[in-house]
């Protein structure tokens, strides 16, 4: 597979192909219906998860269980595939609300583009999940290795971001999550916002965790 173009627009338009060609909205479509259904997989497990918890409660609840006894044999784990030993944890999937984001509202009186000089549009760097519309739209890049986190370049900032202005290259058709967030309170972006103090440039935590 070749290696995407890694910055701005050009990712975007780019056009993942190994030797046969294959489009980069082929490639995407694959990885998606693949997502898609580990994600249903995992939905069907969780509702597995809640039957059985409702039949050990019942079984229970009726003394027909030796709760002791299981709750030993809950705490034994089963014997790990041959080959998993060793092999990293990956991480679910995510995806973000279904929602309109044309009609998210964006924070008042936040001039973004007088901000950028100072904060450096760190908010760039941060990690989040893009919704089913960005999906669908199909203009914002996300991370096939991480389905469906927004795509980071190898600087580990957003690829639709312009590395020399610093502003977003799909502002029109940015995520809600771009739309509604506010720098303002976050100690990642801002030390002290109303003396416009940036915090210091360490390695930004995934959008909705602090510190």
């Amino acid at each position: 597979m070749r290696t995407l173009a890694r910055a701005g627009p050009r990712y975007h338009r780019a056009m993942a192909a190994d030797d046969d060609g294959v489009p980069r909205e082929d490639f995407e479509a694959a990885v998606r219906f693949v997502a898609d259904g580990a994600m249903r997989a995992s939905h069907r497990a969780a509702r597995v998860e809640a039957l059985l918890r409702s039949v050990v409660r019942a079984l229970v609840e009726a003394g027909q269980l030796d709760v002791a006894a299981f709750e030993r044999n809950l705490t034994e784990r089963p014997p790990r595939p041959p080959g998993a030993e060793g092999a990293p944890a990956r991480a679910a999937i995510e995806l973000g609300p279904a929602e309109d984001k044309y009609a998210a509202a964006s924070p008042p009186d936040l001039d973004c583009a007088a901000l950028i000089p100072l904060c450096r549009a760190r908010c760039c760097a941060l990690v989040f999940a893009l919704g089913p519309q960005d999906l669908e739209e199909g203009r914002v890049a996300w991370s096939y290795a991480r389905p469906y986190r927004i795509a980071h370049g190898p600087d580990r900032r957003c690829v639709h971001q312009d590395r020399e202005a610093g502003g977003c290259t799909i502002h029109e058709h940015r995520p809600g999550v771009c739309r509604r967030y506010d720098c303002r309170e976050d100690e990642r972006i801002w030390l002290d916002f109303e003396r416009r103090i940036p915090a210091p440039h360490d390695e930004l935590l995934p959008l909705g965790r602090r510190r």
